[in-house]
């Protein structure tokens, strides 16, 4: 197994926007922030929702939303987006923000998602190996508190040796 550093990791998801312009990137940045802080505030964002919250088309919207759909991204019977990342339906990863209890999609988001909402975060998971309790506080600036003291977050890369069949919403991670 290769041992990749976080450099590695950076470069390899700054490839995804290779080609993209700044514009582009900055509103795929805050399309996700949105979508994160609709699913924390309301459960679900609809379209019209988050055309107005990034200033842009009704049927650009519900187009991306689509898309976003055959991707992973969760939506509704109704069209509305109701997991990126952050989601009310049950994984393993429990995440508590401002009294309400959610759901990451993996370990990793339950690192950013309180950044994303500028909220301390109670994060309850279980390693997928042993099964044994995982517990970490999560603040803005960074983790705060965690236990088991020798907890360690795994995080795949990118292009690097893995099929999409093992990351995303159904991930065991």
């Amino acid at each position: 197994m290769t041992a990749f550093t976080l450099d590695d990791a950076k470069r390899a998801w700054a490839r995804s926007y290779e080609g993209l312009g700044q514009e582009e990137i900055d509103q795929r940045v805050l399309g996700f922030a949105a979508l994160v802080r609709g699913i924390a505030q309301q459960g679900a964002v609809s379209p019209e929702e988050f055309s107005a919250e990034l200033r842009i088309d009704l049927l650009r919207a519900v187009e991306l939303f689509d898309r976003l759909a055959t991707v992973g991204v969760q939506v509704d019977e109704a069209g509305h987006v109701v997991g990126a990342a952050l989601t009310a339906r049950e994984t393993p990863h429990r995440i508590e923000v401002g009294g309400v209890a959610l759901y990451a999609w993996c370990a990793l988001d339950t690192l950013f998602i309180s950044g994303l909402l500028s909220e301390r975060a109670e994060v309850a998971s279980s390693c997928p190996v042993t099964g044994e309790s995982v517990r970490v506080t999560v603040t803005p600036e960074g983790v705060e508190s965690h236990s088991p003291a020798g907890a360690v977050l795994s995080v795949v890369i990118p292009g690097a040796g893995t099929s999409s069949a093992q990351t995303g919403p159904a991930s065991p991670t």
